[in-house]
């Protein structure tokens, strides 16, 4: 886990951590497995193989972050600057067991960012979603990046910090929230390697129940989407309820006291429906309209209805036991035949919904 408790921004800066920008590309997107929930699925040996003609001199951090092996640390020592692995080590970012170091967190590149990562997606053994990066956080990254003029920008659920990053790159001030505090050491620790930490601040809270007094022109969140009943599996962040939209909804219900009245929310997220397309859009429509907000939905091309990821599945991948049959009833219930991910665009100027698809 990262943590950067009696770290300094000067003790940061002065380790250097811009030298891991040197590394070669890490496209975790690409190189992401199928099964999200086990330990490092992208780390599929022909296709780090077919980046390691690019690897640059920086061999042993590119063994530690790009190709997830175990260093000496006294090869570690004689290569890398003292005070860049100290710091490392001291944030956890690195571990040592028997003279050997491993790296807890791969270099990722995303949306013309450097983040580290956790290689884990989910966190098993904290009980929480991990930092990580996903196609779906690349996607609501550039939807930020494409946002001009945006002064002040609020991150809810931040992860690695890629979407705050982004609008930090616009020139925005960024306030930057998550319930883990290894994605709000994650988002600092990001912050500096992008040469961004003077317009980012993480904050622990639970972005269900803010209390920020506080506009942003920007408010964006890429939050936990799991459909899954709330506690089922004992994370600090994940299950959203069975239609996977628990946290949509509250988040959705503070827009207006959050925004600016030119400002925008950009809340992405997930939802089951038919070949029609997601089956809350009219819900959606009349609390838009109870909150004065207009809308614009932006949806994915949808998949069969998903079983939830980081559950025990069976020989076919189903969800076995209690929660795979309580899973399937709901779903079955329903009538659900298609699983739609989603961006939701909304104001506090203008008013009803717009539903449109990805190009």
């Amino acid at each position: 886990m990262i943590s950067l408790d009696g770290i300094s921004a000067d003790e940061i800066a002065a380790a250097g951590p811009q030298r891991l920008r040197a590394l070669p590309q890490h496209d975790l997107l690409t190189l992401a497995g199928d099964w999200l929930g086990e330990l490092a699925p992208w780390r599929d040996a022909e296709s780090l193989a077919a980046i390691s003609t690019s690897l640059s001199a920086e061999s042993v951090l590119s063994s530690l972050f790009v190709f997830g092996d175990q260093v000496a640390e006294s090869e570690a020592r004689a290569e890398v600057p003292a005070p860049l692995l100290d710091l490392l080590l001291r944030a956890r970012v690195l571990s040592e067991d028997a003279g050997k170091l491993s790296a807890e967190y791969c270099l990722v590149r995303g949306d013309g960012l450097v983040l580290l990562a956790a290689w884990r997606a989910a966190g098993r053994d904290s009980g929480s979603y991990a930092p990580w990066v996903g196609t779906d956080s690349i996607t609501l990254s550039r939807l930020v990046a494409a946002r001009s003029g945006i002064r002040s920008a609020l991150d809810l659920g931040c992860g690695t910090g890629i979407l705050g990053l982004s609008a930090a790159r616009g020139g925005a001030e960024v306030l930057s929230v998550d319930v883990n505090p290894e994605c709000t050491a994650a988002t600092t620790l990001n912050a500096h390697l992008n040469g961004l930490a003077g317009r980012v601040t993480a904050t622990e809270a639970d972005i269900m129940s803010l209390s920020l007094g506080s506009r942003f022109d920007l408010v964006v969140s890429n939050p936990p989407c799991l459909p899954l009943r709330r506690g089922s599996l004992g994370w600090l962040a994940g299950e959203a309820g069975l239609d996977g939209l628990e946290f949509f909804w509250e988040l959705l219900r503070q827009v207006p006291a959050l925004l600016t009245g030119g400002g925008e929310a950009l809340l992405q997220a997930a939802a089951y429906g038919d070949e029609h397309g997601p089956f809350f859009v009219r819900e959606l429509e009349a609390e838009l309209r109870r909150l004065n907000l207009s809308g614009r939905l932006l949806l994915r091309p949808s998949t069969p209805p998903r079983w939830p990821a980081f559950a025990p599945r069976d020989a076919q991948q189903q969800l076995t036991g209690p929660l795979g049959d309580e899973v399937r009833a709901y779903v079955t219930s329903i009538g659900a035949t298609h699983y739609y991910g989603f961006v939701l665009s909304a104001h506090r100027t203008g008013e009803g919904l717009e539903v449109g698809r990805f190009r």
